[in-house]
């Protein structure tokens, strides 16, 4: 007797079934993309318990006679394709002919359908793949199936579904993701009796995301369009980096109007937020993708959720360059109110120079302020490695001289002004150490993570800012510096804005002629481990392109005789470790650039201006110039905001006007 059967029709039924058919929300994106396809612009999906009781989709398509009802039910019966030959150029969602057949093998099912040219539709009862009964029914045009008891009969899947709540937000998920893909479609969403959303159907893309994301969210997204090749056109939408979420999900990638799990295209979204959002958050965006189909192939995953894409690496720097572009053409400025309230006008009787009496001078980018103002640090950074050596030269200070009289500022003087620091480990008068102070401003340093930067990514050199023109109000201590502006009262953190201007500096001189080095008067012996040791060795070129003079004792001892010019004094050993861990981290290859850019980060923010620091109206002046002229002053390189905008509108309402 052979030990190889050929299987009945009803167990191969449920054994496909159960690659189409998942969960409630596979059956519900399975039946409305039915619908989409037969042209329906209303579409209206009623579940209850879930989609674990019942599921009703009705639409207004085109409908089917009964000979198509009764042969939509058998599999790889469709009107999709005629031949192989189609499935290189798929223009609809679905193409195999499986859908029905698999929901109706696992389900009760019935199927009532009536094309527009009818007088009758016809009424099919289906229960576990067999049909029970098939009438006339009288209906409008278009076509409605209800799924009763998911899974009836096979219960290992159903103990394994989730809570009636996850299921229902799974369905939840799916079709939202259906409306954003179609927004020409109007698409109405009811669980337990209770409309959750519902879009209108007007083919905007903007209105379908505030039906399905909300009002809010909505206002807060920047319209994405590249339509400069004839084989591919990008529009959509991108969030403004105050809009993040702690995953993924929110990237909604869409392939000539179907959704698609693309984590090459994710991460092309996400690239383009290069340090405009903190570490481990993540942008939200739908970006829609039209490809010629025959550079597609969709007939790669069961459920359709993946495709392959033809020059998928011309698609990504497409897609970052486009979102990349749509952030910095706007401002970028966090409201200091909640979102999509901030009021973009000049209130009545503020000059467009500024303030009426004000004597103080106004900063606007590209207008050379930077020749009379001076220079918060200088032009070409000294060849020294300390953090004193990116700020203003100080006068001498004797060990423990008080600093009551201005704390740790000097007052303006002729040549530039004086941002006095102690000595590491000095006492200050106030029994303090230099150590104690208010010094590292970033919470990132803080913890003990400067190299972690928002993304791992080099900053893209095509950023144009458009930061507002200010004007210069004073200090707020201990690290706020406010000014007036178009918008209301901005507020610029200047450990994090003289971050990003240090980072902007120090990645270009990198990018332009690599990295000079300059050699230790007194080298630094490094112990490491054994796998350090190793990856050392793997590494020592790429470590010397970048201005590490190294060279191994014996052992696992290294000796440090050169490092990075400007690099800070003392951090030889741990930056090493630091570079170290950061190659070592598993499935972690990084680029040349990816590295230059963790080490740019991570000396800004060494070397910035800290908290404490009362700087002179002429050196806040100079922050604020040179920071209107960065390619991003609205972050720090770690994706912390530099400025926050207290707008005209929120000021009105807190005083009640």
């Amino acid at each position: 007797m052979s030990r190889i059967v050929v299987l009945d029709q009803f167990t191969a039924n449920q054994i496909a079934a159960g690659e189409v058919v998942e969960r409630p929300a596979s059956a519900v994106k399975e039946l409305v993309e039915n619908s989409l396809d037969a042209g329906a612009t209303e579409i209206t999906v009623e579940i209850t318990a879930g989609g674990l009781s019942e599921i009703t989709v009705r639409d207004n398509g085109w409908g089917m006679d009964e000979e198509d009802a009764r042969l939509a039910l058998l599999r790889h019966a469709t009107s999709k394709i005629r031949g192989a030959e189609d499935l290189f150029r798929i223009t609809t969602l679905g193409f195999r002919g499986e859908a029905l057949p698999s929901i109706a093998a696992v389900s009760k099912l019935t199927l009532k359908t009536r094309p527009a040219g009818s007088d009758r539709g016809t009424h099919l009862e289906v229960e576990g793949g067999q049909v029970l009964s098939c009438r006339p029914a009288a209906l409008a045009p278009g076509t409605i199936v209800q799924v009763r008891d998911l899974f009836y009969n096979t219960p290992a899947r159903k103990k394994h579904l989730k809570s009636a709540g996850t299921e229902g937000g799974a369905v939840g998920d799916a079709l939202s993701r259906l409306a954003l893909a179609r927004p020409e479609a109007s698409i109405r969403f009811i669980h337990n009796r209770r409309e959750i959303f519902a879009t209108p159907g007007t083919g905007k893309l903007l209105e379908a995301l505030a039906a399905v994301m909300g009002m809010e969210t909505a206002r807060q997204m920047l319209p994405v369009e590249d339509i400069s090749r004839d084989w591919l056109a990008i529009r959509g939408y991108a969030g403004r980096p105050v809009l993040h979420r702690s995953n993924r999900r929110q990237i909604i990638v869409l392939v000539n109007g179907r959704y698609v799990y693309s984590s090459l295209v994710a991460l092309a979204v996400q690239e383009a937020y290069h340090t405009l959002l903190p570490a481990g958050r993540h942008p939200v965006a739908v970006i829609s993708l039209q490809v010629d189909p025959e550079l597609l192939d969709v007939n790669v995953h069961p459920a359709k959720l993946q495709v392959r894409l033809a020059r998928e690496r011309e698609v990504a720097g497409a897609v970052t360059r486009a979102v990349r572009e749509a952030l910095i053409s706007t401002s970028l400025v966090i409201p200091g109110m909640p979102a999509g309230e901030a009021y973009a006008g000049r209130p009545p009787g503020l000059p467009s120079s500024g303030h009426r009496g004000d004597t103080r001078r106004a900063v606007q980018p590209g207008q050379g302020e930077g020749a009379t103002i001076p220079p918060l640090f200088p032009a070409a950074l000294p060849p020294a490695g300390s953090v004193e050596d990116f700020l203003p030269p100080e006068s001498p200070v004797s060990p423990g001289q008080c600093r009551e009289r201005d704390r740790y500022v000097k007052k303006d003087m002729a040549a530039a002004p004086e941002i006095d620091w102690p000595p590491a480990g000095q006492p200050c008068g106030d029994g303090l150490l230099a150590e104690d102070l208010p010094g590292y401003s970033c919470p990132v340093c803080r913890d003990g993570r400067e190299g972690e930067t928002a993304h791992d990514a080099p900053v893209s050199g095509e950023s144009v800012s458009t930061f507002p023109p200010l004007h210069y109000l004073g200090q707020l201590p201990p690290t706020y510096l406010l000014a007036a502006g178009p918008g209301g009262l901005y507020m610029v953190d200047q450990h994090a804005a003289h971050e990003r201007i240090l980072y902007e500096k120090y990645l270009s001189g990198m990018a332009a002629g690599g990295l000079s080095s300059q050699m230790l008067l007194l080298p630094v012996n490094v112990f490491l481990s054994h796998r350090e040791a190793t990856l050392l060795a793997e590494k020592r070129e790429f470590l010397t392109s970048l201005g590490f003079v190294l060279d191994f004792f014996s052992g696992d001892t290294v000796v440090v005789r050169g490092v990075p010019l400007d690099f800070p004094p003392g951090e030889e050993e741990s930056y090493l470790r630091d570079i170290l861990a950061y190659l070592g981290e598993p499935g972690r290859s990084p680029s040349r650039e990816d590295l230059l850019h963790h080490l740019a980060a991570r000396t800004a923010c060494r070397a910035a201006v800290k908290a404490g620091a009362l700087l002179s109206e002429a050196a806040a002046l100079a922050l604020l110039e040179q920071l209107a002229q960065a390619q991003n002053p609205y972050t720090c390189p770690h994706g912390r905001p530099a400025v926050i905008l207290l707008s005209y509108q929120e000021l009105a309402q807190r005083f009640k006007r």
